[in-house]
C-alpha cells in the first residue's frame, strides 16, 4: 500500500459513503471502451483501489468521439491508459493490466477467482455469455451492462450467486416472455436504416452518443455499489432489483418517453446450470 499522504480524500463524500468499506475489495473490468472507462473511473471515485484490467485494444482516432481519453494516448494500450488514469486520480491503488481478449486469457478465469466483482462492459454478447459462466463457475458476483443500437437505451443486468439469476437466466427469461430486443425490433427510421444496415457490414456498430453509453454506465456503476453494499451497515439504500432496462428517448413499440426505466429481480431459472435446490423461481 503507497503512502496514505497521497491517497484521494473522501471528506466531501464520505457522509454519504465511506470509502473505507471497499478498501480490500478487488474489481476486474473486461472492456475499457466508452463504456467500461467511465465506469471504472466512477468507482475509483468512491473508493474502490484494487483493479484487474482486461482490453487488448488500442485508443483510436475514431474513438475519440466516445471515449473520453486525450488525444496524446492515441495509440496506446487501453488498460495502460486507465491504469495511468487510476494511479493519477489515487496512487494509493493496485493495479493490474492484462492486454488480453478474456475468451482468450491465460490470466482471466484466475483474475475472476480473486475478485469481489466483476464489470462486463463489452459490447460483445459472445464475451458477456463467457463472463458470466466464469462467474457462475467462480461463485463471484459481475455486473454486465450493453447499449442498444442507435442508443435508444440500455440493459443492465447483476448477478449474485446463490441470490439472483445469471445472464443466461435473462436471456432464457427474456426468450419466454418474447422480450429479447433484437436489431429487428427497435423501430429504426429509414434513415438509421440506410446509415446501419445500406453500409453492408456485419460488424459494424451503431451504439449511439457518448452520453447515452455513458447513461448506461452510470447506471452499471449503481448497481456494482449496490452489490459491493448489501452486507455492510452503510445507510445508503441499495437496488431491490438486478435487472433494469433504461430508456435514452422515445422508440416506437419500445420506450415511450425519455428517460423510461423497467427494472425487476429476477431470480434464477429453473433449466438453468446456475440453479441448485435452493433456488426459488421468480413469480
Amino acid at each position: 500500500m503507497k503512502d496514505q499522504n497521497y491517497s484521494l480524500e473522501f471528506d466531501r463524500i464520505s457522509y454519504l459513503l465511506n470509502p473505507e468499506i471497499f478498501s480490500d475489495k478487488r474489481i476486474t473490468v473486461v472492456g475499457l471502451g466508452s463504456g467500461g472507462t467511465p465506469a471504472c473511473d466512477h468507482l475509483v471515485m468512491n473508493g474502490i483501489r484494487i483493479w484487474e484490467l482486461y482490453d487488448p485494444d488500442t485508443l483510436e482516432s475514431e474513438n475519440l468521439v466516445k471515449h473520453p481519453r486525450m488525444r496524446k494516448d492515441l495509440g496506446r494500450l487501453k488498460v495502460d491508459i486507465q491504469k495511468e488514469w487510476i494511479e493519477d486520480r489515487n496512487p494509493n491503488v493496485e493495479v493490474k493490466t492484462f492486454a488480453e481478449d478474456v475468451m482468450q486469457s491465460p490470466n482471466f478465469i484466475e483474475s475472476v477467482r480473486r475478485s469481489d466483482l466483476v464489470l462486463s462492459c463489452s459490447d460483445k454478447k459472445s464475451v458477456r455469455e463467457f463472463v458470466s459462466d466464469q462467474c457462475v463457475a467462480a461463485k463471484v458476483p459481475f455486473v454486465t451492462a450493453s447499449v442498444f443500437r442507435t442508443g435508444i437505451g440500455g440493459e443492465i443486468f447483476g448477478y449474485i450467486p446463490s441470490q439472483t439469476g445469471c445472464y443466461k437466466c435473462l436471456q432464457l427469461f427474456s426468450e419466454l416472455n418474447q422480450l429479447d430486443l433484437s436489431d429487428d425490433a427497435l423501430g429504426l427510421t429509414e434513415d438509421e436504416e440506410s446509415r446501419i444496415y445500406g453500409l453492408d457490414e456485419k460488424e459494424f456498430r451503431a451504439s449511439g452518443l457518448s452520453i447515452d453509453i455513458q447513461m448506461i454506465a452510470l447506471i452499471q456503476v449503481r448497481m456494482a455499489l449496490s452489490i459491493l453494499l448489501r452486507e455492510s451497515t452503510q445507510s445508503m439504500p441499495t437496488l431491490k432489483s438486478n435487472w433494469i432496462v433504461y430508456a435514452n428517448r422515445p422508440a416506437p413499440g419500445i420506450f415511450r418517453s425519455h428517460f423510461e426505466a423497467k427494472q425487476m429481480l429476477l431470480k434464477p431459472q429453473k433449466v438453468c446450470y446456475c440453479t441448485t435446490s435452493n433456488h426459488q423461481l421468480e413469480d
